[in-house]
């Protein structure tokens, strides 16, 4: 049995890494990149309630202790309807999701 030599790793073409470079792998790299870019308006809509309820609570809570506690129960409100969104979409539970999308479109 050889060892490895440079540019292949377990007998694999020095091709393979080179697709890895420009970007042509599947797998892990491609599921990370479609969480990073939802397509799906509802994700990305949970995720803004994520990020916007997160925030909230941060600055409310860490930043600056002196603010109101009643944005503090916003900011944790958002978040948790960004997690019960998002919650209910990657379940599977596409017609909750429509919804509850549905519902929170008359608030926001």
């Amino acid at each position: 049995m050889e060892a490895p030599k440079g540019g292949e790793v377990r007998d694999e073409p020095a091709a393979a890494a080179a697709a890895a470079a420009e970007g042509r792998v599947g797998g892990r790299l491609a599921a990370v990149r479609q969480l990073v870019e939802p397509e799906d308006r509802r994700l990305r809509a949970s995720f803004v309630f994520l990020a916007w309820g997160c925030c909230v609570m941060l600055h409310g809570s860490v930043l600056n202790s002196a603010a109101n506690p009643e944005h503090v129960l916003v900011g944790y409100g958002l978040f948790i309807i960004g997690a019960a969104l998002a919650f209910l979409l990657l379940s599977g539970a596409g017609r909750a999701a429509a919804r509850v999308e549905e519902a929170l479109r008359g608030y926001f």
